[in-house]
């Protein structure tokens, strides 16, 4: 019998097992076709072994022999036919069985490929033909890679020969996210796939329960498992025979025979190649240096450990894992590639992969999924679909089932089986029963107790195996509604762990950021969250449905992800961000709701009538509550407990009316018609009073203000339906009304009286409420009756549904119309407390816009500012309730807080924007006591006789806090100002806030006063006039000035207005003196005592000084001089500020920048002041002639049709005649007689379109580049800085950048069009502080405007007042004191930072360094990060330093989009080694040190020069040189000093040396640091070789001298064995001898030998280095400034040594040293030998007027000598006129 490809042979039908063995049946496959003419089918032998396990992998070849045979391959193949087997007891294992089978699920086009009806028929007929009884049309490939391949292939193959078509079979593959992710080649070449889940087989392609899903799921008529994976698992062939689908493979009884081999197939497919950490080898020929951490030490991860040598070139050895290591190799030694350098034992060991056995368990995985269509597959499936949208993909997944599928087989079988009767009794329960609940309890209660019982050695592995299942039981304990809410909870989390990370930040910064987090292993995972976020708008859509569809019903349960979604603050969020407000305000009101009833209902049982303190208390908490009590308590109005509704309406009533309800006055009743309320109020008003004999009519501090209060009437009734307001509006108004009389005008609607309506019908619609409620009040009787009443005001509150939040109207009584009208703006407002509001200032706006907040405590009123441009202004108004226990500033910066948050929502509103300007008003409702206005405990007595002057302060000093708090909130709100109104027992006052920049800000003070001769009130300074003085309060906002319009235009640039800058120094100077000199008494009150703006005097001019209004400048750039006070120079310093106006034309370079920023530079270098520069530009000037670009014309090759082209442009002879100055043109005739006026050139009227600007930028250019060297430049990068701006912010060199503001020469937009693609995606790209904080351009990185003006504060604290003066030193004790020990001590090498600024230790002790403490600036940190610099203090003396980083770091060289084959690099640069960058920073810190005139601390700890090819192709010798001649020029006092562990050897010793610079430079060493040429490891390979220490050993072992001696007189037999015995002695004592050889080298290197030699002063013990450095300093910086005075009073004739000599020379024949030359050691002495300038005067005298006679005798020598007496008579005209007699008469005596 013959086997057929594709046919199943059984001869009975349906469900038949008539089986046959392959042993009885013909060993061969027929193929497709036969021999050339044949139709019998072509076969091929199997081979004889009946024990055959599988059929191999088929392929098709052809030969001129045999054609299209199929042939056996090493891959196991499952043969696509089902044969009978005869013997149903035959043991075969290779015997196929015919599975029970239904009619196929029919076939259609897949993915594209349409599997016809002919093709169909094909098969059918070709199965029939050969004695089939089921065709396979559809086949599912249930494994992966190279098995899938082949069989897919094979197929095809097949099918093509035997159809005609590679697409007979339809090939369904399985595609694990991992599969998808490479492209594998098996799902590509499927017709279609299906998605299942990844990670370990048993989630996959080993699932059977997913297999026999998919199967059913894709209506496959076959499965072919492959090899592996669940090829031999005996559940598959049965599973996939109780659903009716053929299994091709053996049977499941076969497999059993077989035995299990999925255990060993998963461990195969597990193992790894051998990988072991722990083993820390070396991987080529080098010698190891040292180890840079202690042996048996604990190390991280990717941590230099230890530094080898190849050649000559250091590198060092990172540590693939954490743990802790252990040394196996000694310094010093030479390595080969393999040998064992030293163990670690980890901390993690799995990290060491082995091919042995795993005794471990698996980690836990994520739930399979599988399509079906029972319920709860949906719905898992629809969660996966979730997930698969927050991952930012298109979706698809599934629970129990799939989680206990994946479990089952490795469960212990009696648990197993248990928990599947119990699933089944719950499944055929749901299936009459949709409301069942997943049996949660009673799962759990299975497993926890076969967990119990179980040995206790097994009991971890089980919990570890069932923990999915146990985790899955825990989801639904809470029923349905709890599992639900943990899916959504989980679904929340993840979309906010993803959108978190880009709140408010940059796409490439978050990117860089979590570079940084990530290992290189898990960089894949940035990947994911990339692709997540960019899938923003579907992860939105699906969290908003979540919202509405689970959250909305109980928002209690997601509160915390509310919460957090509300902190999403970009618009991209804007729509999540408004559903999470609107879910937890519902939330929140009904909580509310919820509170006050319990509390009431509290209160009822005691009675109506029980007027206890404790409710008196509860109820004032609730008035005086900053929450929407007010509409919570509507919604309990028609409470059936009449006492609780009682106290509900008193409550809102005295909440409405707070302070002013009048005790004891309301009263209540019921009526048929409803409730009706009445109570009496006071209404505040103001009288003025002036003192006895004042005549003063104007406004004075005289004026006395008195409080009136005047009583009136309020009503409430409360109904349910609006059909019956009339009657009760009548009832209540016939009835209150006679009992008391209030004044003239009860009787009138003027009178005041105020009426409130609640409609309990929540069906009436807002509109039509609004409406019918306007029309009741316009009936006569209605009207009539509120007018008697004397009701001026009705408010009418409509409740709504639960949830939402009351509709509120106010009608109030026209004159004009004689009737009830609505006022719109007091819509939303109760009229009470409306008028604290001051709405009336708005109502200069036209189209006011209202927006509604969440709780009704803020209401935001949106009006435009239309000229000169429409500016977007946003008033917020807020009245402020605050409990009996808060004080002003937490009851203000809540509500600032409050008010903020509704910004932020506004925002995020479809119709929403930020507004350009906005206002926040807060008005306090309660009286406030003095003790309020400060924190508490703090208490304060303010003088009767100071209360105004005392209460200002306190007020100013309240506000300016809370502005610290808030202010940088607010600005990025674009909330410009604030205004806060309190009553105190002495009146009422105002704080005013201008925001200036969110750091900064102006404070006014004010009172209310009464206006002379009116009743109206007016603010009143107390102290100082603020911009408000004089103005009525109730005044209407006027429209933005230009100074605040200028300001908005700034932060539209996001930088500060230049004219905010002088302020921005002010605050900082208040926080430097605040920060150094904590208490101390300035010397002014104002630290920045003068500030002058300079501009030209006349347009050609020079600069002068003016005091003028900020605002009026006329070109882009402004100047100041700055007189300020600091701690350094308390009298005063003067500088020179000089900043671009972005406002004006972008901030860009024209002609008349250029000649400002030049004169202000050349002013600046004459009078040797500090100059800062603010950057904020746009680079040189474009333009173009606008008034030729008005009116030129085309001359069109054919005028007819101008799409031929053109030939000129040209003006008309009338054009020509008005702008021919802005033109050159030649004159044409045409034939028709026009004149046309050719353009040869365009000049334009306009100066500053062109060229002329980079002229101007040059001139520029060169005269900052001057300045540098002549006196102290700053640049400060505050906005975008442009082309030469860039330039004059490096040719500062000082540069201090915004971290959010580039330096650029070219906009990146420019770029990516001269590049022809999209390349660069911002500026920030270009030149932001990653590159320029990277390539030594930028000094120092700030987050903000203020915090870049401390640091320039902060910078010129360490520079003199003015080039060449003398350094700022403290004249207060420094905090720090200078005898200090230095506590920081190193172990194994010297941290420099620490050995600089000090360090805090494990316990948080501070360990000072050599410097003052929190006095080191670094400077060029993120440059060259081997070298660090910086400016320090010692005493409180500034210094430059330099010192070394010992630590291998990181070089970062960014990849450039700019270049496709651009890659980042990561160099490893080693500690302790001048590399170009950083040879060129210290080169560059030598220069911009000397040049401020700074002392030079240089901490040397360097072992050498990196000499590599790559280092000298990029200029290490150039740097290196660029170090001597720098310190070579330096000017002041320099200290090399070898510190704590360090050293100093070969080149690096050369360009530090005192005799580069003799006169200045002075060495020191640490007992414990060494130096010399090469390390002692070096230097014994070349004087201390291997044969050196053999001599030694032979002369100083007593064993081998021993050894020797035998051998001299051994015999010859002996002479053999003692060799062997000497090379062992010497072989096991060599390493010993090398340590030894290298300590003998290392005692040449010591401080002791230096300082014998005299290569360095003397040795400096670390511990006291600070003491011994800061008295040396002193003297030295003493003895530079006199040499200074005597080298400037000899006319630079003397060289410093010459000079020193001589003052050493005067010193020693002076009165104080006694003739006592070791006088001149003692620095007491000398100090006060110096500051008596009596001592040496004469002498200094004596040197001028020999310099002067040497000028004179030099002009004798020259030929000039006519110029001589006017020369002389200039002279004597400068001097005073005694001394001109005097000189003249001496003159006189010479000439006779």
């Amino acid at each position: 019998m013959e086997m057929r490809a594709l046919v199943s042979c059984s001869a009975a039908g349906n469900g038949a097992s008539d089986r046959f063995r392959l042993s009885n049946v013909s060993p061969w496959i027929t193929s497709a076709r036969g021999a050339s003419g044949s139709d019998s089918p072509a076969t091929v032998k199997l081979g004889s072994s009946s024990m055959i396990r599988a059929f191999k992998g088929v392929s098709i070849y052809k030969n001129k022999s045999r054609r299209n045979v199929l042939s056996q391959r090493n891959k196991q193949f499952r043969p696509m036919a089902y044969l009978g087997r005869k013997d149903l007891s035959s043991p075969d294992p290779t015997s196929f069985c015919d599975n029970d089978i239904s009619e196929p699920q029919g076939t259609g086009s897949i993915n594209g490929n349409d599997h016809s009806a002919v093709r169909v028929s094909q098969v059918d007929e070709f199965c029939k033909a050969h004695g089939g009884k089921r065709p396979i049309h559809r086949i599912l490939v249930a494994t992966n890679g190279m098995a899938a391949v082949k069989f897919i292939r094979s197929v095809r193959a097949w099918s093509y020969q035997t159809f005609g078509s590679e697409k007979s079979i339809s090939l369904v593959a399985m595609a694990t996210p991992e599969d998808m992710r490479i492209n594998a080649e098996h799902i590509r070449i499927a017709d279609q796939f299906m998605q299942v889940p990844g990670g370990t087989n048993n989630n996959n392609y080993a699932n059977v329960h997913l297999i026999v899903e998919m199967a059913e799921a894709t209506g496959v008529d076959a499965v072919w498992p492959g090899w592996g994976h669940a090829s031999e698992n005996p559940e598959l062939p049965d599973a996939l025979k109780a659903k009716g689908v053929i299994f091709l493979g053996p049977t499941a009884a076969s497999m059993l025979a077989l035995g299990d081999k999925i255990g060993s197939s998963l461990i195969a497919q597990a193992a790894d190649n051998e990988h072991d950490p722990s083993k820390l080898m070396a991987e080529t020929p080098c010698k190891l240096l040292r180890y840079l951490v202690s042996d048996d030490s604990s190390i991280d991860a990717d941590t230099p450990y230890a530094e080898v040598e190849v050649m000559k070139m250091c590198m060092p050895l990172l540590s693939p894992a954490s743990g802790v290591i252990h040394f196996k190799m000694c310094e010093g030694q030479v390595m080969l590639p393999g040998e064992l350098i030293a163990n670690l034992d980890l901390a993690d060991p799995s990290t060491v992969r082995k091919a042995e056995p795993f005794h471990g368990g698996f980690p836990r995985l994520g739930l399979p999924t599988e399509i079906s269509a029972k319920v709860h597959q949906r719905c898992a499936a629809t969660l996966d679909a979730a997930r698969m949208i927050l991952a930012g993909y298109e979706h698809q997944v599934d629970e129990w089932q799939e989680c206990f599928a994946v479990l089952a087989t490795r469960l212990p079988k009696d648990l197993r089986i248990m928990l599947e009767s119990k699933y089944m009794e719950y499944e055929c329960i749901s299936r009459n029963s949709l409301t069942a609940d997943f049996p949660a309890k009673l799962l759990k209660g299975i497993l926890e107790a076969h967990v119990a019982s179980c040995d206790e050695n097994e009991r971890g592995a089980l919990e570890r195996l069932i923990e999915p299942l146990m985790s899955l039981i825990k989801s639904y304990e809470g029923g349905r509604e709890s599992h639900a809410c943990v899916i959504v909870r989980s679904l929340f989390e993840e979309y906010l762990s993803i959108e978190e990370l880009f709140n408010d930040n940059m796409l490439p910064d978050v990117i860089e950021r979590m570079r940084h987090e990530y290992t290189k292993l898990d960089r894949s995972k940035i990947v994911d969250i990339v692709l997540s976020h960019q899938g923003l708008k579907s992860k939105n859509k699906l969290v908003l449905g979540l919202m509405e569809h689970f959250v909305n019903a109980n928002p209690a349960m997601y509160r915390d992800k509310l919460i957090r979604f509300l902190k999403l603050n970009h618009t991209n969020y804007s729509e999540v961000v408004l559903k999470a407000s609107q879910l937890l305000e519902q939330r929140k009101l009904s909580e509310l709701r919820s509170s006050i009833l319990s509390e009431f209902e509290m209160f009822a049982e005691d009675g109506e009538n029980m007027d206890t303190p404790k409710r008196k208390c509860a109820m004032e908490d609730l008035v005086s509550a900053p929450l929407a009590v007010e509409d919570a308590l509507v919604g309990l109005f028609d409470h059936s407990d009449r006492t609780l509704q009682r106290l509900v309406v008193e409550t809102y009533i005295r909440r409405l009316y707070q302070p002013y309800v009048v005790k004891e006055s309301v009263r209540m009743q019921w009526h048929q018609y409803g409730f009706i309320a009445s109570w009496e109020f006071l209404d505040d008003h103001m009288e003025r009073k002036n003192s006895e004999g004042s005549d003063d009519q104007e406004t004075s501090e005289k004026v006395f203000v008195e409080k009136r209060r005047k009583k009136k009437k309020g009503f409430m009734v409360i109904i349910k339906s609006l059909e019956f307001l009339p009657n009760i509006i009548t009832a209540a108004a016939l009835t209150e009304t006679n009992h008391i009389d209030y004044g003239e005008s009860a009787g009138s609607p003027l009178s005041g009286n105020i009426m409130h309506i609640a409609v309990l019908d929540s069906e009436n619609e807002e509109d039509q409420a609004q409406e019918r409620v306007e029309k009741i009040l316009k009936e006569e009787e209605v009207s009539s009756s509120l007018c008697s009443a004397g009701v001026g005001v009705v408010s009418c509150i409509i409740e709504r549904d639960e949830g939402r939040t009351p509709i509120r109207h106010s009608f109030h009584w026209s004159m004009e119309k004689q009737y009830y009208a609505e006022e719109p703006m007091l819509r939303h407002l109760e009229p009470p407390l409306s008028i604290y509001l001051e709405l009336d200032k708005l109502r200069g706006y036209e189209n006011i816009q209202y927006t509604p907040t969440r709780d009704r405590q803020c209401h935001l009123y949106t009006v435009t500012d239309n000229k000169p441009v429409p500016v977007r202004r946003m008033f917020l108004r807020s009245l402020v309730r605050q409990g009996q226990d808060n004080q002003l500033s937490q009851t203000l910066v809540r509500s600032l807080m409050d008010a903020m948050e509704e910004l932020e929502l506004h925002a995020h509103k479809e119709d929403g924007a930020k507004p350009d300007h906005a206002h926040m008003f807060l008005c306090l409702l309660r009286e406030q006591h003095i003790n309020d206005l400060v924190p508490y405990p703090r208490r304060v007595e303010v003088n009767a006789e100071v209360e105004e002057t005392g209460i200002e302060m306190i007020l100013e000093e309240t506000v300016r806090e809370i502005h610290k708090s808030a202010g940088v909130r607010m600005h990025r709100l674009g909330v410009c100002e604030w205004e806060v109104r309190l009553r105190l027992a002495s009146g009422v006052w105002r704080a005013v806030v201008t925001n200036v920049t969110g750091r900064t800000c102006t404070v006014h003070i004010y009172r209310e006063v009464e206006a002379t001769g009116s009743n109206s009130l007016i603010y009143q300074s107390i102290t100082k006039k603020g911009p408000l003085h004089g103005t009525p309060i109730n005044d209407q906002y006027k429209p933005l000035g230009h100074l605040v319009r200028q300001r908005l235009a700034a932060r539209r640039s996001n930088t500060t207005y230049c004219y905010d800058f002088p302020l921005a120094f002010e605050t900082a100077l208040e926080e430097l003196w605040e920060s150094q000199h904590p208490g101390v008494k300035k010397p002014f009150k104002n630290t920045l005592t003068n500030v002058e703006e300079l501009v030209f005097s006349t347009p050609e001019g020079s600069l002068i000084p003016v005091k003028r209004p900020p605002g009026l400048n006329d070109c882009g750039m402004v100047a100041w001089t700055l007189e300020m006070s600091t701690p350094e120079f308390p009298k005063g310093r003067k500088i020179i500020v000089v900043a671009n106006d972005v406002t004006f034309k972008a901030g860009s370079f024209g002609p008349r920048e250029d000649a400002f920023f030049l004169a202000v530079t050349e002013l600046a270098c004459a009078e040797k002041l500090p100059l800062i520069y603010l950057a904020a530009n746009s680079g040189a000037r474009l333009g173009v002639a606008e008034e030729v670009k008005a009116c030129f014309k085309v001359g069109w090759s054919d005028e007819v049709s101008p799409e031929n082209g053109f030939q000129y442009i040209y003006l008309s002879p009338e054009d020509h005649e008005r702008i021919g100055s802005s033109v050159i043109a030649h004159e044409i005739k045409l034939p028709s007689g026009e004149t046309r006026w050719v353009i040869d050139t365009i000049v334009g009227k306009e100066d500053g379109i062109g060229v002329e600007n980079l002229t101007g930028s040059g001139a520029i250019a060169g005269a900052y580049s001057r300045a540098y060297r002549e006196t102290f430049t700053l640049t400060f990068v505050s906005g975008r800085t442009v082309g030469i701006g860039a330039y004059l912010a490096r040719l500062g060199m000082r540069c201090i950048q915004r971290l959010d503001q580039p330096i650029i020469l070219t906009g990146f937009s420019t770029l990516n069009k001269l590049l022809g693609r999209e390349v660069y995606t911002s500026h920030m790209q270009l030149g932001g502080p990653k590159i320029m904080g990277a390539n030594g351009v930028v000094h120092l990185t700030v987050s903000d405007d203020l915090e870049g003006v401390s640091a320039i504060l902060n910078w010129l604290s360490y520079v003199p007042a003015h080039a060449g003066g003398p350094l700022p030193l403290p004249l207060l004790s420094p905090l720090d004191p200078p005898e200090r020990t230095v506590e920081y001590v190193p172990e194994n090498s010297c941290d420099p930072r620490a050995a600089i600024a000090g360090v805090n230790d494990n316990a948080g002790k501070w360990l000072g360094g050599i410097f003052d403490k929190n006095s080191f600036m670094e400077t060029l940190e993120g440059w060259a990060r081997t070298v660090v610099t910086g400016r320090a203090k010692l005493g409180g003396v500034p210094v430059g330093v330099v010192a070394v980083e010992t630590q291998t770091v990181t070089q970062i060289i960014p990849a450039d989009p700019g270049q496709v084959d651009s890659h980042e690099r990561v160099v490893p640069q080693a500690g302790q080694v001048w590399f170009p960058g950083s040879a060129a920073k210290t080169a560059q810190a030598l220069m911009d040190f000397n040049r401020e005139g700074l002392p030079l601390f240089i901490l040397a700890n360097w072992r050498g020069f990196s000499g590599g090819q790559r280092d000298l192709f990029e200029g290490i010798l150039q740097a290196g040189s660029a170090i001597v001649e720098n310190l070579r020029t330096y000017g002041q006092p320099v200290f090399v000093y070898i510190p704590k562990m360090g050293e100093l050897r070969g080149g690096a010793w050369v360009v530090v040396d005192s005799q580069i610079n003799s006169d200045y430079v002075e060495m020191y060493a640490d007992e414990t640091s060494r130096g010399n040429v090469l390390e002692p490891e070096g230097m014994i390979e070349i004087k201390f070789r291997k044969r050196e220490m053999l001599e030694c050993m032979g002369r100083l072992d007593q064993k081998l001298i021993s050894l020797k001696a035998k051998l001299r007189d051994a015999k010859q037999s002996e002479m053999e064995l003692i060799k062997q015995q000497i090379k062992a002695r010497k072989k096991q004592l060599l390493p010993l001898y090398v340590q030894i050889a290298t300590k003998f080298a290392d005692l040449h290197d010591t401080s002791m030998r230096m300082a014998a030699k005299g290569v360095i002063k003397s040795v400096v013990e670390w511990s006291g280095s600070r003491s011994f450095f800061y008295k040396k300093l002193i003297r030295r910086i003493a003895e530079s400034s006199l040499v200074k005075n005597v080298i400037e009073a000899s006319g630079d004739n003397l060289s410093y040594k010459s000079a020193m000599d001589l003052i050493k020379d005067w010193f020693c024949k002076s009165d104080v040293a006694k003739g006592k030359e070791e006088a001149w050691t003692d620095d007491q002495v000398f100090f006060t030998w110096k500051e008596n300038v009596g001592n040496y005067e004469s002498e200094l005298s004596e040197l001028r007027a020999q310099k002067l006679l040497k000028q004179l005798a030099e002009i004798g020598n020259s030929s000039d000598l006519q110029a001589l007496p006017q020369g002389l008579a200039n002279i004597l005209h400068k001097v005073e006129p005694l001394k001109r007699e005097q000189l003249v008469d001496a003159l006189r005596k010479v000439l006779s």
